[in-house]
């Protein structure tokens, strides 16, 4: 069914348009992403790192040509309506981009470890350096909480983690939109003053209701807010930043 506002078919077109045009640089990109997680294969925190960094950088730099004169207006005079391109946009920055970090995980992990336990198997190389190591899936065996715990792949765990992908993409994919130059670095400067302010307004509304005991407030937070409420409660920003991000666009057209 086509409608004005949004159209499959315009966003299969758009899609198609995304992979021609950059269909070199995402093969280079997720080439490099397997071959460093070929050496942090069995690092989990690096891995999450990597994850979570490399995914603002993505985000972030999405929608760079809207930001210079002759892209942007090749970019606006697509025939497509913003919500279909900011769809797309969303698709390529969070699914898109989760699933293939998934895919370029397991070929770095099961190409890393057979090139290491081939070296292992060469005598010229000392058993302290090389030695043969078993094929472990450590990105999908952790387990929520202050330390991280081998633990068979829990979902529940998996989709936090996602939920909280989403999060930071969606932010620095407004900080995209919104910023004409540096865009990481002036959203997560955004972030910081964001937060610095937002802890500023509680200390005082804690200190005039509470007259300056937090006490209180810990044990009823530790107590009453469950991991499901905290959960929707990260869901709610990641649909506001979206929102936010249609609107900008939209005025970045007029």
């Amino acid at each position: 069914m086509k409608t004005n506002v949004f159209d499959f078919n315009r966003i299969g077109l758009l899609f198609q348009r995304y992979f021609i045009e950059r269909s070199r640089s995402e093969l280079i990109y997720w080439g490099i992403m397997a071959i460093v997680f070929m050496f942090l294969r069995n690092q989990l925190p690096a891995m999450f790192a990597l994850i979570l960094i490399a995914g603002v950088f993505y985000a972030a730099r999405f929608f760079m040509e809207i930001h210079h004169s002759g892209n942007g207006i090749a970019y606006f005079m697509i025939p497509a309506t913003q919500l279909e391109k900011l769809t797309v946009s969303i698709v390529m920055t969070s699914l898109y981009y989760f699933i293939m970090m998934i895919i370029v995980y397991i070929i770095g992990n099961l190409a890393g470890t057979f090139l290491y336990n081939m070296i292992a198997s060469i005598d010229f190389f000392p058993n302290a350096l090389f030695h043969h190591s078993p094929l472990q899936w450590k990105l999908f065996e952790f387990e929520s909480g202050h330390s991280l715990k081998l633990k068979g792949m829990d979902i529940q765990n998996m989709v936090a983690l996602f939920i909280s992908f989403l999060l930071s993409q969606s932010l620095f994919l407004l900080g995209g939109i919104y910023f004409k130059k540096n865009q990481v670095s002036k959203t997560f400067l955004s972030i910081i003053l964001f937060q610095i302010l937002v802890g500023i307004v509680a200390l005082v509304e804690v200190y005039l209701i509470f007259g300056g005991s937090t006490t209180s407030i810990n044990i009823n937070w530790n107590l009453d807010i469950s991991d499901k409420i905290v959960q929707i409660l990260y869901v709610l920003p990641v649909l506001f930043f979206w929102v936010v991000s249609y609107f900008r666009l939209t005025e970045k057209q007029v």
